[in-house]
């Protein structure tokens, strides 16, 4: 058997997307040229400042005051969100220009993320801006990219250009507004990135001018929280009017429900600034002004995680983890936590504010009332969270790498036996504590009797019910090896199931469509064919819809039957192909 240590070196080589093809998400950094052909480099430092830059509206069609359903920095699971997105009135097609003069420097198309996406250079000012969920490239910009679709024979494709290659304007078009991806509805999504680091920062401060906001952020919930075994709470959850009291003793911090608002408009939003004083001093302050890719998953270190977890909600905190992920945002006395050492009242105050200077108090009052605090919980294997960590045992074997976790904490694992399952249910760690990154762990197969051992499929069982999900994962010498991001129960299973295949009778004129589904591992690659030929069958992954239209540049048309063919594989390898005709 391979050493714990060998499995942990593979580990970190296996993909975290069972469908490699859907590997493109909102986390893309830009990309960095180092070429000077006419657009010499600025420093991290050129000046990138709203009165500066003055950069170009990206809807010029749509009449001021424009609105929003999403604004930069919003906690997202997994994620801050990266830019602002700008609503389009329900629907697709609005022209999208370019913010300032540069080039297009990456193209990403993909089922999932930002679906298409073009990224523009501005070596004026050390920018760079993204314009995502595009339905549709500008017609120079289709066209290098369809050529290389149909040169590399896939959908997904990640592009990049040198200066000079495909130069834009400023105001000129680069698309058309869309929602593709894993848009949830039709929008324009843009990012304004620092290019010599990738670090998406605010776009909101260069748009002011086309919005009208002058409504305030809104509490919805105020509690508080002990921190185990250092301090008590008295009805922590059950303050929903005013005025707020709190009965404490020893060391707590207090959480906020809250979202940011804007004029004509009933959407929610991430509340960009927050500061918490007592007694009139400054205990807390976050401000939500730029992120790096590095450390979005620190999102969930400024909420009461467990709260999101076991009950969905996003309660912001002012506790700041023993790792301090976010020194750049973040600023806190004693790690955002009180001391509730004497038998008075504390006098407390939130104050949230927006871009535009809105701003919300929230005053509420801790009363220290002296009382015993509960024992520590300690049980399972203490973990330091800036040190490595490896467990073996009951057929698994877990490794924890250092500046994984946020916090020190005690791990655990049971392993329970269950005939659906060809190992045994392995629940490690508490799913309620957040991880920074992967953990490497190898589940020993009970029944290793399958003979294609491409078959095996690692699953994560929800927290919560009967459902499951497939993780990647690779199958050595009778175990499976993967990385998670995400204490819970796993165990091992087969997914011998081919997808399901099938075609869409009812479409648009000249358009042929399929539904591509799986029953466990999920599709990782398709292939649509007219005539035995590549045919450009564009994914929906919203819909599972893979849509091809007719292109009678690449396929001439004879006015008979052509043969049409859909070839779909999951992620073990199961395999399913559909043929059918259409006359054209």
């Amino acid at each position: 058997m391979a050493s714990i240590k060998d499995l942990t070196s593979l580990l970190f080589t296996i993909s975290l997307s069972v469908a490699s093809f859907c590997a493109c998400s909102s986390s893309d950094s830009s990309n960095t040229n180092d070429s000077d052909d006419g657009y010499p480099l600025t420093e991290a430092d050129t000046v990138t400042s709203p009165e500066v830059a003055n950069l170009h509206n990206p809807l010029p069609s749509i009449p001021t005051p424009q609105h929003l359903s999403g604004n930069f920095g919003e906690l997202r699971n997994n994620h801050f969100h990266s830019g602002l997105d700008f609503k389009t009135n329900g629907r697709t097609g609005y022209r999208v220009a370019a913010a300032d003069s540069g080039f297009v420097s990456r193209i990403v198309v993909s089922p999932w993320g930002f679906g298409r996406a073009v990224y523009v250079e501005h070596p004026r000012t050390g920018l760079t801006t993204v314009y995502g969920h595009l339905e549709s490239f500008s017609p120079d910009i289709d066209k290098k990219v369809r050529d290389e679709q149909y040169r590399r024979q896939q959908f997904s494709i990640d592009m990049t250009f040198a200066p000079g290659e495909i130069p834009v304007a400023r105001g000129a078009t680069i698309g058309r507004s869309g929602n593709t991806g894993s848009s949830g509805g039709p929008h324009l999504h843009m990012d304004v990135r620092h290019t010599a680091t990738g670090d998406p920062v605010d776009p909101m401060p260069y748009f002011k001018t086309s919005f009208a906001d002058k409504t305030a952020p809104e509490m919805r919930k105020l509690t508080l929280y002990a921190v185990d075994g250092e301090g008590y709470v008295d009805n922590a959850t059950k303050n929903e009017t005013a005025p707020y009291r709190f009965k404490a003793w020893g060391k707590v911090y207090p959480g906020i429900k809250a979202y940011d608002r804007m004029d004509g408009t009933r959407n929610i939003y991430g509340v960009k600034h927050m500061r918490l004083t007592v007694d009139g001093r400054q205990i807390y302050s976050r401000d939500i002004d730029r992120v790096a890719f590095g450390s979005t998953r620190a999102v969930h270190t400024l909420i009461h995680f467990p709260s999101l977890k076991c009950g969905g909600e996003w309660i912001m905190t002012t506790r700041v983890p023993e790792s301090g992920p976010l020194p750049d945002m973040i600023e806190a006395e004693g790690n955002g936590i009180l001391d509730i050492d004497a038998e008075r009242d504390y006098a407390c105050v939130f104050t949230l504010e927006d871009e535009m200077g809105n701003v919300s108090k929230i005053p509420f009052t801790i009363t220290g009332v002296r009382s015993g605090i509960p024992e520590k919980r300690t049980a399972g294997h203490k973990v330091r969270h800036n040190r490595d960590f490896i467990f073996h045992g009951n057929g698994i074997e877990v490794t924890i790498p250092a500046a994984t976790l946020y916090d020190d904490m005690q791990f655990t694992h049971t392993a329970s036996s269950n005939g659906s399952y060809l190992s045994a249910i392995h629940k490690i760690g508490d799913y309620t504590v957040p991880l920074a990154g992967p953990i490497a762990i190898s589940v020993e197969i009970s029944d290793d009797s399958t003979a294609d051992k491409s078959k095996y499929c690692l699953v994560r069982l929800n927290d919560k019910g009967n459902g499951r999900r497939a993780i990647a994962a690779r199958y050595i010498n009778g175990r499976m090896v993967a990385e998670v991001k995400d204490f819970g129960r796993y165990a091992v299973t087969t997914d011998q199931t081919p997808p399901t295949v099938t075609r869409v009778k009812k479409t648009a004129k000249d358009v042929i469509s399929f539904i591509l589904k799986d029953n466990l591992s999920g599709i990782a690659s398709y292939r649509g064919e007219i005539d035995g030929k590549f045919a450009l069958f564009e994914l929906d992954g919203k819909t599972a819809r893979a849509s091809f239209t007719i292109d009678r540049s690449r396929f001439k048309p004879t006015g008979k039957p052509h043969k049409v063919t859909m070839t779909a594989t999951d992620a073990c390898g199961n395999t399913t192909t559909v043929e059918d005709t259409v006359t054209f």
